[in-house]
Formats: C-alpha cells, sequence, structure tokens
C-alpha cells in the first residue's frame, strides 16, 4: 500500500509539474503579447497548441496578437475558434465584430435554410453526444414505461401510450445525434487568411474561375472530397454565396 501510495505521489507531482509548466509557458507568450513582441508571442503560442493544451484562452490571444499584425484573416480564424468556448465567447464575438468592419471586401451571404438553422442549434446547445445521452435515457423511460404497463393494467393504455411518445422522441433524438455527427465529419469551416484566393471549377489552375475568396471569407470545406491527382494540394468548398469550386489549401485555414 505504501508502494502504491508513493507511485500516486510521484506520478501527481509529474501532473503538477507538467500543468505549472504549461501555465509558465503561457504567461511567457502573454508577457511577449504585451511587450508588442507579436511574432515571439505567436512561436510560443503555437508551440503550446502543437503540445495539445488548448483553450479559448490561446485562440483568443492569438487572434489578438495576428489583429496587431494586420493578418485579420488569421484573426478571423482564431477568434471563430476562441467564440467556441465559454469563458471566451463574448469577448471573442466582440472582437469579431470589429474585425468585420476592417474588411475592405464582404461575401455575399446567402440566407440559412430553416433546417440548417435548426440543426446549428442542436449542435450549440447539446451536441451529437448530449443528443444521444438524451435518447438513451428516453429509451430508458420508454422501457420503464412498458413494463409498468405491464404490471399495472389498470392504467396500460395511457401508459401504452405515453410509451410510444417516449419511442418516437427516443428514435428523433438518435437520429439527430447521429446526424450531426455524420455532418461534422463531412465538412470543415474555412477562413480565407491571404489577401485573395481563386476558386476553379476543378482542382486544376488552367480551368474556369468560379469566383474570388477575399481575405476574411468563410466558407464550408467538404473533407470527403478529394482532388483527383494534380499538382498542389485542394479543397473543395461551398462560399457563403452558393458558389462550390475547388481552392488552394494554403489561402484558407479550417476548423
Amino acid at each position: 500500500m505504501k508502494y502504491f501510495i508513493s507511485i500516486l505521489t510521484l506520478f501527481l507531482s509529474f501532473q503538477a509539474a507538467a500543468a505549472f509548466g504549461q501555465q509558465a509557458a503561457f504567461d511567457r507568450a502573454t508577457t511577449l503579447l504585451e511587450e508588442q513582441e507579436y511574432m515571439e508571442a505567436i512561436d510560443h503560442y503555437n508551440k503550446i497548441q502543437q503540445e495539445g493544451d488548448l483553450s479559448g484562452a490561446l485562440w483568443l490571444n492569438l487572434g489578438v496578437a495576428y489583429v496587431q499584425l494586420d493578418s485579420l484573416g488569421k484573426a478571423k480564424y482564431y477568434m471563430l475558434k476562441a467564440a467556441e468556448y465559454d469563458e471566451t465567447e463574448a469577448l471573442a464575438e466582440e472582437a469579431l465584430e470589429r474585425i468585420e468592419n476592417q474588411f475592405s471586401r464582404r461575401s455575399a451571404v446567402l440566407p440559412m435554410l430553416p433546417w440548417d438553422r435548426f440543426f446549428n442549434l442542436l449542435d450549440h446547445y447539446f451536441g451529437s453526444t448530449g443528443l444521444m445521452v438524451i435518447g438513451l435515457l428516453l429509451l430508458n423511460i420508454t422501457s420503464g414505461l412498458l413494463l409498468a404497463a405491464w404490471f399495472r393494467p389498470g392504467y396500460k393504455q395511457p401508459l401504452k401510450k405515453l410509451s410510444y411518445a417516449s419511442a418516437l422522441l427516443t428514435c428523433l433524438f438518435i437520429f439527430f445525434s447521429i446526424f450531426l455527427s455524420l455532418q461534422n465529419s463531412w465538412y470543415d469551416t474555412g477562413v480565407t487568411v491571404e489577401d485573395q484566393a481563386t476558386v476553379y471549377d476543378r482542382a486544376d489552375i488552367n480551368s474556369a474561375v468560379v469566383s474570388t475568396a477575399y481575405e476574411g471569407y468563410t466558407m464550408r470545406v467538404y473533407t470527403s472530397e478529394k482532388a483527383p491527382d494534380t499538382d498542389g494540394e485542394w479543397y473543395y468548398v461551398r462560399l457563403e454565396n452558393g458558389l462550390y469550386g475547388w481552392v488552394d489549401q494554403e489561402a484558407i485555414l479550417t476548423y
């Protein structure tokens, strides 16, 4: 037992040392940011990112650094990532509004379809995992209602009706969970980080030009679509104006 406790204590001390080291690295990067050493701060933040210590504060500070470097496409990208964390959501959204006002060109945006809006809300508030948990809880409730109907003949009809309603909700929540999980594997969100990126009809610079995506444009990147054997790497995208095409991967960042 003493040996086990000593091993556990040693493990926890290593964990504490690692956490202290990560915090020290983050503090050093933040100090560089405050001293206006923006590129050095970015290098330090990127090292933290590579080590897997991700947080809203990390993305927010990277966004701030790129704002100061006038690299607004990258600033928008990191602020969008920071907005996914509760602790930095408000600050990131405020920063995004200011960044958007600095872009010289803005993309035409098609209104979001009702079902896209619906699934985005489900993803934001529950996520695929949360929906699956609710579905499994409803499945247990359905089973309980069926058992209750079996053992309580006097309440059989109302209990069976409740079980049918619960079963329907179970199927819906599990379906929504699976659909969201698949949807999240189908595509990512991309942000143009170069001054402009040409959108081609095919993954070939000699093909017809569909449109131009300027810095800060956001788009849907279809991860399941792979370009045929061509020179360079390509993303198949849907722009906010509804046009589809191929873009050089170096022109955009995805998340």
